[in-house]
């Protein structure tokens, strides 16, 4: 009767290589994700407060434009971590030397 705990393969599966992430690349995205949330998101608040004050409508422009650029974040990130995955945030050379 098969348990529920897989039995060992005998194999180890392991890449040695892929390649890690470093530091200035680990910085790099660090950079990327704040630019795309912090942006959109103080523009659109910036944006709301220059047209409530122009129009006199309080705080209906400032909730707009910080909504849309919540949603320009959300988009952002999603391009971000769409790309990554499809080409992969490390380097291409191999450390090994191999």
């Amino acid at each position: 009767m098969p348990s529920g705990i897989l039995a060992a393969s005998g194999r180890c599966e392991s890449n040695l290589n892929m390649t890690q992430l470093t530091p200035l690349g680990l910085l790099k995205i660090l950079a990327q994700v704040t630019a795309i949330m912090v942006i959109p998101v103080v523009g659109g608040t910036v944006a709301g407060i220059v047209i409530d004050s122009s129009l006199g409508t309080a705080p209906l422009a400032v909730l707009i434009g910080l909504g849309i650029g919540t949603l320009v974040s959300v988009i952002g990130i999603w391009i971000l971590i769409r790309t990554g995955v499809r080409k992969g945030y490390t380097e291409t050379s191999n450390r090994h030397g191999s």
